[in-house]
């Protein structure tokens, strides 16, 4: 069945707006989210544009408090029946060399992983008592493959997805659907302060088509681009000094501060 009411973390830009404008539709109400509720304005246009009833609702993941907003609209009824988690934020090396201060990295942990289990869980139990739904969570490669140049980074989307397939083992008994996406690279404010290969990357609106389509099939694991996905666990095969030297061309560095989305 079709999901008729969709919430989508970090729908501002991105992916996360290309995936608000995918299932916009006559019938469909979407609850999206922002840190900035103003930031909102063009992908509701578009998804209303459509057909959508759409409700904007400002969300930070690094506070408590806004987190608690967000669960207090989000009872009976308004529970919905899928719940995308894309919000995150994303740094790394600076060009001098010098890896991300340890309040970016305390900060990408919190946003990404902890901020966004607090509110996953507790969708997730209300999901589980209603015996129906699906959580779809955005992880990355990243997870998969060791991230010299964005180590916090790598260790919070690695986190969020062992958290969501743990979590999804019980859910699976309780008629609630969970999906750990790992996509490549996409076009958005993280590629734009990437400097360095991008190999694979993908425009944000093909991004959205490809998670679509499994979340439609209810897929516990959508990863792409495939090809990139089997390079990465040949090269894990690979003894350390041999994998660090196939990947050091693929080393990078980001122009500036962390990107939300």
């Amino acid at each position: 069945m079709m999901p008729r009411s969709i919430m989508i973390t970090g729908a501002s830009r991105g992916l996360g707006a290309s995936l608000a404008r995918a299932y916009a539709g006559e019938g469909v109400r979407l609850i999206l989210t922002a840190r900035r509720i103003e930031a909102l304005t063009e992908t509701c246009r578009q998804c209303e544009a459509a057909g959508a009833q759409v409700l904007p609702l400002a969300l930070d993941l690094g506070m408590d408090e806004s987190i608690d907003d967000i669960l207090a609209h989000l009872v009976g009824s308004d529970l919905p029946d899928l719940l995308i988690a894309n919000a995150g934020v994303f740094s790394g090396r600076r060009a001098n060399g010098q890896l991300e201060a340890s309040s970016e990295q305390a900060r990408q942990l919190r946003i990404n992983l902890t901020g966004t289990i607090g509110l996953l869980d507790t969708i997730a139990q209300r999901m589980k008592e209603r015996r129906s739904g699906h959580l779809a969570l955005i992880s990355s490669l990243a997870a998969i493959q060791p991230q010299p140049d964005s180590p916090a980074y790598a260790a919070s989307k690695a986190g969020l997805a062992l958290w969501g397939r743990s979590i999804g083992e019980d859910l699976s008994l309780h008629g609630v659907a969970v999906s750990i996406i790992y996509p490549g690279h996409i076009e958005s404010d993280q590629t734009a302060i990437h400097v360095g290969q991008l190999p694979g990357l993908l425009p944000a609106d093909k991004a959205a088509a490809i998670i679509h389509k499994g979340i439609g099939k209810r897929r516990e694991r959508i990863i792409f681009p495939r090809h990139l996905y089997w390079l990465i666990l040949v090269s894990n095969l690979l003894p350390g000094r041999l994998r660090r030297w196939v990947n050091r061309p693929f080393r990078y560095h980001v122009s500036h501060e962390e990107t939300p989305r």
